[in-house]
């Protein structure tokens, strides 16, 4: 199978996105400029890189929600049948299973479902797959899969299971789609039951990474990421922040933390398995005498606890960036300039945009309050505005929407003088 590419997302009254909001990485085909941004999938030309720009408050982070949340929704629909008591043991994070938050400040978003949608290239074949819930019952469910032609492989219309269709790939759900819950997806219940396409879709779709860069660390990623190859190139990239870096010692464990047994006479006594996965690095250090490195001396420090949080936040960065940029992927960041260098974040981006680098064509979206990001070789297609407006509404707007020239506008002056919508009114 082809490395999935990330075509669109959207949502309806999600957090403080009250009406649609439609996202897309397909480039404008009106706009020439900056052709090696873009590359091929099907029949669309694809942005490797887009920004999404708004002031503290606009709506970046619950923009970013919107794949965790379909990420979230998908993985706990299988759990729909067991007890709370045996879901509170796998998932002892009460964040995990709080409710979709709705649009909070107008009364009458409250008795109106909440829609989420993500539109993938597979293989060429575009996917369309979006839910609505209303309280904690889903009320519409549809996936969809275009290649010449569209074709619907899962229509629901409301919450009981009588009102699900399934066709082509699913069709083999069609004697097992009882076992869906009101408050779970379909898709969700097809993948636990082992359906070879809602495995690959479900697994597609959990493969994207969110990453908010203002957290004090990010997850550890999997074991491969952490092979003596790619430690080697982790200690060349962090001898820039940090010179006296000479070695890297990773400690990778994987434990189990909760079994439960799934309570349903169709799933053949399956065992859900929860995990956790921590990582510990020492590094070592060159000591001088005079200024002369001791060829036998080195210091080791515990890196998360002594080390500097910027060499940390760059650190933990770098799995992620490598997974993508080596194997193909979507890779989102959540205020991608915190604790870096503008420099370097620079130098992130573009290797995105190299085809060597990138030769996968990995998707890079992060949201940004920088504006030198944009000061050079970018599109206007590339950049999202996010905006709120007195009612606490928060819209997405693409710039390459609005009338302007860009050989006569400088991108980053624009944004720092607000004239784009993205910067606040002057708080003082």
């Amino acid at each position: 199978m082809e490395t999935a590419i990330l075509k669109s997302i959207s949502a309806e009254n999600f957090a403080s996105f009250a009406d649609r909001v439609v996202f897309t990485c397909v480039a404008d085909g009106s706009k020439k400029e900056y052709a090696m941004n873009t590359f091929k999938a099907g029949d669309d030309v694809i942005n490797k890189v887009s920004y999404v720009y708004g002031s503290n408050g606009s709506g970046k982070t619950f923009f970013c929600k919107i794949l965790r949340e379909i990420q979230r929704i998908i993985a706990l629909s299988p759990f729909s049948m067991m007890k709370s008591s045996q879901i509170k043991a796998l998932f002892p994070s009460e964040e995990l299973l709080k409710p979709i938050p709705k649009f909070a400040f107008d009364i009458a978003y409250q008795d109106l479902p909440t829609t989420l949608g993500i539109d993938m290239i597979i293989d060429n074949i575009t996917y369309h797959y979006e839910f609505s819930f209303l309280g904690e019952k889903v009320v519409h469910e549809l996936l969809t899969k275009k290649y010449r032609r569209t074709e619907k492989i899962l229509e629901r219309l409301s919450p009981s299971f009588q009102d699900i269709t399934v066709r082509s790939e699913l069709k083999s759900f069609e004697d097992t789609k009882r076992v869906v819950k009101e408050d779970a997806l379909c898709l969700g219940m097809a993948a636990m039951l082992n359906n070879d396409f809602a495995n690959m879709l479900v697994d597609t779709i959990k493969e994207i990474n969110v990453f908010n860069m203002t957290a004090p660390r990010l997850n550890p990623g999997e074991m491969e990421a952490f092979s003596e190859e790619r430690i080697e190139k982790y200690v060349k990239i962090l001898q820039k922040a940090d010179p006296t870096i000479r070695r890297m010692h990773v400690e990778y464990e994987e434990e189990e933390v909760a079994r439960q047994k799934v309570d349903f006479d169709d799933f053949e006594n399956r065992e859900i398995i929860q995990t956790k996965t921590t990582v510990g690095v020492k590094t070592d250090h060159a000591l001088y005498d005079h200024g002369v490195e001791i060829e036998t001396g080195t210091d080791q420090i515990e890196f998360f606890k002594d080390e500097s949080l910027g060499t940390v936040k760059l650190f933990t960065t770098l799995p992620y960036l490598f997974d993508v940029l080596e194997n193909g992927g979507i890779l989102v960041l959540d205020e991608i300039e915190n604790g870096l260098h503008p420099a370097l974040v620079k130098e992130m981006i573009s290797l995105f945009i190299d085809e060597e680098s990138n030769p996968h064509h990995a998707q890079l979206i992060c949201t940004t309050h920088q504006p030198l990001l944009v000061s050079e070789n970018v599109k206007r297609d590339q950049v999202w505005i996010l905006s709120k407006d007195k009612y606490g509404k928060s819209s997405l707007k693409r710039l390459s929407d609005k009338s302007f020239s860009r050989t006569k506008v400088n991108l980053t002056n624009k944004i720092l003088e607000g004239a784009l919508g993205c910067n606040p009114d002057k708080f003082f």
